[in-house]
Formats: structure tokens, sequence, C-alpha cells
């Protein structure tokens, strides 16, 4: 992957939009329709253009992904420090347009070892933030480190979001909604179980 070129300061707001635009495209369409013709054509700019900021098509999915890790490792961050950690951070990871994009980016993954990579590195420190901070509030909530860790926890709930939003997208009739819904009515239960657990 090419080395990315350095931007000057009145290049960041259409940089900004090459990168929604491609968002977008890998949203509605999935990643196998971003291309430097498809993106450009969004943009309103010409194909060549678009590759003086980012040299090939691997360096915008890279960036794009950078990008939406830094808002994804911040959110999670902030949701696990709420209030209510665990209906906060479930409410995150099973919102539709955040997870969906993560679905194609795992998939796109697939085929361009760049992405793989850097796929890799957010979903490593995604799970080290989740474990972290379960390792310090599962207690409250009345479940025993020994019998469910964080690892099992955080590995569970990721993954049951994920796979909600991808059958669902697909279509696949898998009682994706009862299973999120069952999902919502037991952290719903436990955020009640903590309540009284540090006011009893």
């Amino acid at each position: 992957m090419a080395e990315p070129r350095r931007r000057r300061p009145a290049t960041v707001e259409k940089v900004t939009r090459l990168l929604d635009a491609t968002e977008e495209i890998m949203l509605g369409e999935g990643y196998a329709a971003v291309s430097s013709r498809s993106v450009a054509a969004r943009v309103e700019i010409t194909a060549p253009l678009l590759h003086y900021y980012f040299p090939t098509i691997d360096d915008l999915f890279v960036a794009v992904l950078r990008r939406r890790g830094e808002q994804t490792l911040a959110s999670t961050a902030a949701a696990l420090a709420s209030p209510e950690p665990l209906r906060a951070w479930w409410e995150l990871i099973s919102d539709p347009r955040g997870t969906a994009l993560v679905v194609e980016f795992v998939a796109a993954a697939n085929h361009r070892p760049a992405l793989r990579a850097e796929v890799g590195k957010v979903a490593r420190e995604l799970r080290r933030i989740q474990i972290e901070t379960l390792n310090s509030i599962l207690g409250e909530y009345g479940l025993d480190a020994d019998e469910f860790p964080p690892a099992l926890v955080a590995a569970a709930v990721q993954g049951l979001a994920f796979a909600v939003v991808a059958d669902s997208a697909a279509g696949r009739d898998t009682a994706h909604e009862e299973a999120a819904a069952a999902m919502a009515r037991l952290v719903a239960r436990l955020e009640e179980r903590r309540v009284c657990q540090r006011t009893g």
C-alpha cells in the first residue's frame, strides 16, 4: 500500500467528503461497489483527482476504517463509562448503521491484505477496552468472573450484535429480531440488579 500523501489544511474538507462517500457506498451497495469511479462520481470530481488524495483503493479503504475505528473506540469507551454501561454498550453495538459498516469491512478484509491488518488492529484494541472495563464492572451486576469471564461476555455480546445486523442485512430469517429483543431485556434486568446492589 502506498504511503499517504501529506495534506494541506485546504484539502481536509474534500478528503472528508471522499471518506463519507465511500462509507455511503459501502452501506448502500456493499464494499465491492467501491471504486475510484463510483466514489469520484458521488463527490463530483474525476477519478485521477481522487487518486491524488488516495493513490490506491486500499489507501481509501484504510483511511475510512481508521477514521471509523477511532470513532468506535471512543464511543465504546464512553458507553462503558456511562451510568448504565451494559445498556449503553448494547445500544451502541446493536445500531444497524455502525455494525453494518463493520460487516462490510470484515468482508472486504477477506480479499484485501492491507485492510485485513487494519481490521485486526481495531478489533484487538476494541476487545482490550471491553475486557478491561468488564473486568471492573461485572461484579456490580452480580456476575461471577469465573463463571462469566470478561472475554466471554465481550465476545458473546459483540458477536450477537454482529450476527443480528449481518443476518438482517442479508435478509436471512434467523430469528435475529427475537435475539436482539431478548438481549435488550437481559441487559435491562442486569442494569436493575446493578442499581439494587449498589443501593441495597
